[in-house]
């Protein structure tokens, strides 16, 4: 590397640094840092300041905005929407963060509509007519960052909100487990575990609650578990401190041990899992007759035929098991066991894939729901497909994955944060099935790819909402919702 000139030299000034590039001369901030991997001090380059001559530095150019300047247009669409479908969001967190309300809700809502890095929100608020609406939040990265590691220590208040959506009687409640894998060593709920993708990272343990009350479907409540915490043994935890009331455990099978069903059943709460197909409770006295003559009887599921048969239950008994059949499941199973090995089995290899055949298509459902007959079971726990499909959209698209957070505070905030954006993107989705609109619209990406792009602009004398594309009138309509003639 050459010298700098002297006449060049003399421009350095402190914590700066002098750069030669293709023969022209650049002062660049500069600072250091120690690497405790490496075990020395890194620099770091902070920003570009100038071209330096002999002459003197020329000072970068900068984008000079008049002070009186006000923006002509904004985004008003996607955020009028959503503050529509969720203005009772907003009303519960006035009331459990008085001081923190407007800038919670506007950041979820940011990142609900836009999926995006926390860095980006400050600028998607400037753009967007929230920014009128709520004028005044400072929603920087370095002011976010202090915002949430404050959060972070509010559990209690988070405990408080999410248990005002709790329903109180009279609905159903799915419970999901998802792991996040997390590699901060100051997060001590960061252990070593294993999940359905074989991973064995440090990870946290995120367990979730969804509600389903008179066909709506609302994200409940969540709580966070060290990796190697199972979702079963933090369950009698997780719905003590969610305080839940007469409901409906739809579970999975995760939740199928015998404890723990006799842990809900002495607590009270209603349930329903599937049992593994190997288990001793799964009966098979109907599998073991002729055709399909052992059955109790069929009903029609999405076009399919599906049958059934229920075990006697015995005196007494607070429980009961159901076998399903669905014929269309059963053939598609028994095709795929159609092997290349046929005609070269061994007898043992041929009792194997008889007993396979035995239960294909077949599913055997426990439950607590002693009054409830076999078609209603069956359907209560199809919704869990339901519910499951647009959890796991959403956290596709939050990055649930993975966490960036390097403290146990500032995860519990970015956990609370994509809570609220779970909550709102639900709003669009129960609108958007009430409508009939899924068949057009995505819940997820509705706001982002339909409303964005309706603008609201002010030419000095109000705002007022521009043209509104067809495509994004087809959005509202679906949603059930007509944009205002006059913005106030």
């Amino acid at each position: 590397m050459s010298a700098i000139p002297t006449e060049i030299a003399r421009f350095r000034q402190k914590c700066t640094e002098i750069k030669c590039i293709r023969g022209h001369y650049y002062l660049q901030r500069v600072t250091s840092r120690w690497d405790k991997q490496a075990r020395k001090v890194r620099k770091i380059t902070l920003g570009y300041l100038g071209r330096v001559t002999p002459e003197g530095v020329i000072p970068r150019k900068t984008r000079r905005i008049p002070a009186d300047a006000k923006p002509y247009s904004k985004e008003f669409g996607a955020t009028w929407a959503l503050r529509q479908l969720t203005a009772d969001i907003l009303q519960a967190l006035e009331k459990h963060f008085p001081d923190d309300a407007q800038w919670l809700y506007a950041t979820a809502l940011i990142r609900c509509i836009r999926h995006c890095p926390m860095r980006y929100t400050e600028h998607f608020y400037d753009v967007s007519y929230l920014s009128e609406a709520m004028p005044g939040l400072h929603l920087s990265s370095g002011n976010l960052s202090n915002l949430m590691t404050s959060l972070g220590y509010r559990r209690r208040q988070m405990v408080g909100f999410m248990r005002s959506f709790v329903p109180t009687k009279d609905a159903f409640l799915v419970f999901d487990g998802t792991p996040v894998v997390c590699n901060s060593q100051n997060i001590a709920e960061a252990q070593r575990g294993y999940n359905s993708h074989g991973c064995h990272d440090p990870q946290v343990n995120l367990l979730y609650a969804v509600a389903l009350r008179e066909h709506r479907l609302m994200p409940v409540f969540y709580k966070r578990y060290p990796g190697s915490i199972r979702d079963v043994s933090a369950f009698a935890n997780f719905r003590k401190e969610m305080d839940v009331g007469e409901v409906v455990a739809i579970c999975d099978k995760g939740f199928a041990k015998k404890a723990d069903q006799e842990a809900m059943e002495a607590a009270g709460i209603a349930y329903l899992t599937p049992l593994k197909r190997n288990n001793r409770e799964c009966p098979r006295t109907p599998l073991e007759q002729p055709g399909l003559t052992g059955f109790q009887g069929r009903f029609l599921y999405n076009g399919r035929i599906v049958w059934h048969w229920e075990a006697p239950a015995a005196a007494g008994a607070k429980h009961r098991c159901i076998l399903y059949l669905d014929e269309a499941l059963r053939h598609q199973e028994q095709s795929n066991l159609h092997g290349a090995d046929i005609g070269n089995e061994t007898p043992e290899q041929i009792r194997k894939v008889a007993a396979a055949q035995l239960l294909s298509g077949t599913i055997c459902l426990k439950t607590s729901l002693m009054d409830r007959d076999a078609q209603t079971v069956y359907r209560t726990y199809k919704l869990r497909e339901e519910i499951e499909q647009l959890f796991d959209t959403y956290k596709a698209e939050e990055d649930f994955n993975t966490t960036g957070m390097h403290s146990a505070e500032t995860q519990e905030a970015a956990f609370f944060l994509n809570h609220l954006s779970v909550m709102m993107a639900y709003r669009v989705y129960e609108r958007l099935k009430e409508n009939k609109g899924l068949k057009d619209f995505a819940a997820v990406k509705t706001p982002e790819t339909y409303l964005w792009d309706v603008r609201a602009t002010n030419a000095g004398d109000g705002w007022q909402l521009e043209p509104v594309p067809k495509a994004a009138k087809k959005a509202f309509k679906a949603l059930g919702l007509t944009p205002p003639d006059k913005i106030s």
